[in-house]
Formats: C-alpha cells, structure tokens, sequence
C-alpha cells in the first residue's frame, strides 16, 4: 500500500506544508498560512520579517514572545457625541479623514447632518467602529 492506510503515497517530508505566521517588529502579522518548511527560512529573510510555526488569524491576531495571540478588545465608547477610554495614542477616522489624538477623551462635532463612520485604531488593539447619526 506505498506505506499509507489509504494507498496514497505520502509526501516527501520537504514537500509538507506547516503553518507559519510572519511578523513584524511589532507583533504585526502581514502574512499567515500553510508552507514547505524549506521556503519559511527564505520567505522571512526575503519580507525582513520575524515568524512562528503557529497558524494565525491576520485581522485577529498578533505575536507576543513569539507566541500567537488575540488582539485585545478597544476600550473605547461613545457618550452621546464623546468618544471615551481612548487607548492613547490612537487614531479616529471619520468618514475616512484620519486624526491623530494623544487624550483618552475626544469630543466629536459634525457641521452637516448625515451619518458618519467612526473608527478608533490603536496598535494593537482591535478596530472599533460606531455609526454616528447627527441630526439636521
């Protein structure tokens, strides 16, 4: 049976794939996913890039003394049109104009009505994001 139950023959061990997860200085993940160990070496050396042997959500995850783990949760809540437990630094995003704040507090103030996206990012905290509806 070519050394399997099933009658497949097995794969040379180079050809195996292993899951390895690229990584910043950071803790940033920019690359997850199944490789052959001989390219894992080579692929880090080539992005400039740290790794484990560990599969790894990119959006949910990041690497902390080289283990794969959860982004935490934003702290940041919305009091009426106050963005409040800011982690600090971070950024706010409204409607896709960026800025930069250092306070855990933001007072938000819209010169039209409509409704607006808010995104607060913040390394490595998740993404949060609330919808804002100012009124005419």
């Amino acid at each position: 049976m070519n050394g399997t139950e099933n009658g497949a023959a097995a794969l040379p061990p180079e050809d195996v794939l292993i899951p390895a997860t690229f990584y910043d200085g950071t803790g940033r993940i920019l690359q997850s996913g199944w490789f052959q160990e001989r390219v894992i070496e080579g692929l880090a050396a080539r992005l400039g890039l740290q790794y484990v042997l560990q599969p790894a959500d990119v959006a949910r995850d990041y690497v902390v003394a080289e283990a794969v783990v959860a982004r935490p949760s934003n702290p940041a809540r919305l009091e009426g049109l106050v963005l409040v437990d800011l982690p600090a630094p971070c950024r706010i995003d409204i409607d896709g104009q960026e800025y930069e704040c250092d306070d855990t507090r933001a007072e938000l103030e819209f010169s039209v009505p409509g409704t607006f996206r808010v995104m607060v990012r913040a390394w490595p905290y998740l993404d949060k994001e609330f919808t804002i509806e100012n009124p005419a």
